[in-house]
């Protein structure tokens, strides 16, 4: 859904500005605030102590100024950073002023999430592209998270590490990082103009803030000037990730298996993934919700091999051509991605299923100019009785506060026959407001078989309009509200479904939050209406509690849905997570999940989760060691994946081997 209206009194944005002017003291020159940043060398390496000094962090590598986000009002609480580099490393440092009393700072680990403590998070694209971003987080702990472009997996020797580290401060908190270039996929040195932006995220206010406002647009980040860009020397390294495991099931007697996971970079840009005999059964699984829906749903994907380079494989938006899900299992993979030109990517995979089927997507993007995006894709299911093409060409532009699109896709499946589906649309966006129409066409052909498309067979339009309101004083942290319409008909002519949908919600400075919607349509012939509501209190992540409750009418028959979902940390090293879901609709369906886990150190824990669904029981236990360098091992009781528990037990270890070439 997008924004709606939007009005503040011109006395609060008077007032904004006057508190920071007066947080900023002396240090509110324009130079300060502005995001062309000339690039600094590091005259001293800074010592990773969490320590920020004048000696360490010249003057002119700092700036102040942050701004919400989502509404382009400036923060009430100053917080400052610097940035400096040399051959080796990106140096990072971030400072707040705030009552430390409130900084959550939970997580302590390496590359984890980060997001529900007290963060700042540095993005840079090393190839001033506007969609190939790297981001680094780090909290008060020194805690870190990593999200290179393009995605990757979990596993140290893979994704890399940084150095953090931070404190608690008499008048808030400060952090320090050392990123190195090598850590990233780095274009040719010279001197060049990078792209950066850093976000800052306040648990007081349970609100995100960024240097500089960009109306989620990449092509307006600051830019990084004159950056040194060094000479990278990726080594010529061949990460082999063998695994092995043993066990014992009931029924089936002994368990043994055993596979590889390969990666090398193919250029300083281009990474190649491989994996034979993939575990995909010791992969914990995604779990619906029992929400009621017309149309297919699919999980999370949370397989390593797949999340590789995910963000290169662009085959549609909440459509697309491939849907990982779509390939439950197979022998052999390849996975190819990264940057082939100044202005292009690639991402391609296969998979052989020997026997049974091949599955390929290839997907390019190209910027010829930062605001315009072009994305080519194309994927094919190689199977007996079931082949099946499918290709698409996307035009993508942002021209300031607006933006246009348009997307074609075709389908060429031996059963279904050939089809198509073309939408093109336009929004607008400026500060917490923004808008959108939509025109949409799919023939009753149109069938992607490794993708997900749940609707075919009709055109029509959809608009939205949705407004989000931070206030800068008052009970209220935010509020949003927002509408969306949408009408649909069949490609005769008949009449397919439309629908009027709408929300307002709420959080308060006291981190209670809790909102209301509702949604009116008419879905072939049956008039079905549902109002939503839901209420919570969480301060952070890792404790709060939320309950929501829905009713309404499908297809004549009525609907309630009450859920309950609780998370709670009642150690420093315990976390727990509950849900309960209770539904009627034509018969009574629930879901009950728990899951635990505790941390022994910083590499090592014991966790489980119990699913019972509509009488049906599945739980596990497991120890795990891992995300350091080295050896993994993972000790588990039952299966993850199953629907009912499984009397097994299975010693599973991986041991990363690298071999130079």
């Amino acid at each position: 859904m997008m924004p709606l209206w939007r009005r503040l009194p011109l006395a609060t944005l008077f007032l904004v500005a006057a508190t920071f002017t007066n947080a900023q003291g002396t240090q509110s020159s324009s130079d300060l605030t502005s995001p062309n940043f000339p690039a600094v060398l590091a005259k001293t390496k800074p010592t990773i102590d969490g320590k920020v000094t004048p000696e360490e962090w010249p003057e002119e590598a700092r700036r102040i100024g942050f701004v919400d986000a989502d509404t382009n009002l400036t923060s009430d609480e100053f917080a400052e950073f610097w940035i400096t580099y040399d051959e080796t490393y990106i140096y990072f440092a971030g400072r707040v002023k705030t009552d430390p009393r409130k900084v959550i700072r939970d997580e302590y680990r390496q590359n984890v999430s980060v997001g529900g403590n007290d963060n700042f998070t540095f993005q840079v694209s090393t190839t001033g592209q506007p969609n190939n971003f790297n981001g680094f987080s780090t909290n008060s702990n020194g805690a870190t998270a990593i999200g290179l472009a393009g995605g990757r997996a979990a596993k140290t020797e893979w994704l890399g590490e940084i150095v953090a580290n931070g404190r608690l401060t008499d008048t808030g908190w400060e952090c320090e990082m050392q990123i190195p270039w090598a850590i990233m996929n780095v274009s040719s040195p010279g001197v060049r103009d990078l792209r950066f932006n850093v976000y800052w995220f306040r648990t007081n206010k349970q609100n995100t803030y960024t240097f500089k406002y960009s109306r989620n647009d990449s092509t307006l980040f600051p830019t990084w000037k004159n950056v040194q860009v060094p000479a990278v020397v990726q080594s010529r390294t061949l990460n082999l990730l063998p695994y092995g495991f043993a066990g014992v099931q009931e029924g089936s007697g002994l368990l043994a298996n055993a596979g590889l996971d390969f990666k090398t970079g193919l250029t300083n840009q281009l990474n190649l993934v491989g994996t034979i005999n993939p575990d995909f059964r010791n992969v914990e699984s995604s779990i619906l919700s029992l929400d009621f829906s017309y149309f297919e749903r699919l999980a999370n994907e949370n397989r390593p091999f797949f999340q590789e380079g995910a963000n290169f494989l662009r085959t549609g938006f909440s459509n697309r051509l491939f849907a990982s899900q779509r390939i439950p299992t197979f022998d052999a993979g390849i996975n190819v991605y990264g940057q082939i030109a100044p202005t292009a990517t690639i991402g391609a995979l296969t998979t052989v299923d020997f026997g049974n089927r091949r599955a390929t997507a290839i997907s390019t993007v190209i910027n010829p100019v930062p605001n315009d995006r072009w994305e080519i894709a194309y994927v094919e299911n190689d199977e007996s009785g079931r082949n099946n093409q499918a290709g698409m060409l996307n035009f993508l532009q942002n021209t300031g506060k607006f933006n246009w699109y348009s997307t074609n896709q075709f389908t060429n499946d031996q059963v279904q026959g050939s089809g198509w589906r073309t939408n093109w649309g336009g929004g607008y966006q400026d500060g917490g407001f923004s808008t959108g129409v939509e025109y949409l066409n799919i023939s009753a052909d149109y069938f992607p078989r490794l993708g997900f498309a749940p609707e075919r067979d009709l055109q029509g339009y959809i608009a939205s309009a949705n407004q989000e309101v931070t206030p800068a004083y008052g009970p209220l942290n935010s509020y949003s509200i927002g509408l969306v319409g949408l009408t649909y008909d069949r490609l005769d002519g008949s009449f397919y479904r439309n629908a009027i949908e709408g929300f307002f919600d709420a959080s308060t400075r006291s981190h209670i939050g809790g909102g209301i919607g509702f949604s009116f349509s008419n879905f072939e012939g049956s008039s079905d209406r549902v109002i939503n509501s839901g209420i919570g209190y969480g301060p952070d992540p890792y404790r709060g509690i939320n309950l929501n409750y829905s009713f309404g009418e499908f297809s004549g028959i009525s609907y309630d849905n009450i859920s309950l979902s609780w998370r709670y940390k009642p150690a420093n090293r315990i976390q727990i997570n509950g849900s309960s879901e209770f539904v009627d609709f034509d018969g009574h369906m629930t879901q009950h999940i728990l899951a635990a886990r505790y941390d022994i150190g910083r590499y090592e824990s014991v966790g489980g989760r119990l699913v019972l669904q509509d009488g049906d029981i599945n739980w596990y236990l497991s120890y795990r060691l891992s995300g350091k360098r080295g050896a993994e091992y993972f000790l588990l009781i039952g299966d993850p994946r199953a629907n009912v528990f499984q009397n097994r037990l299975v010693l599973k270890a991986v041991v990363p081997i690298a071999i130079k070439y």
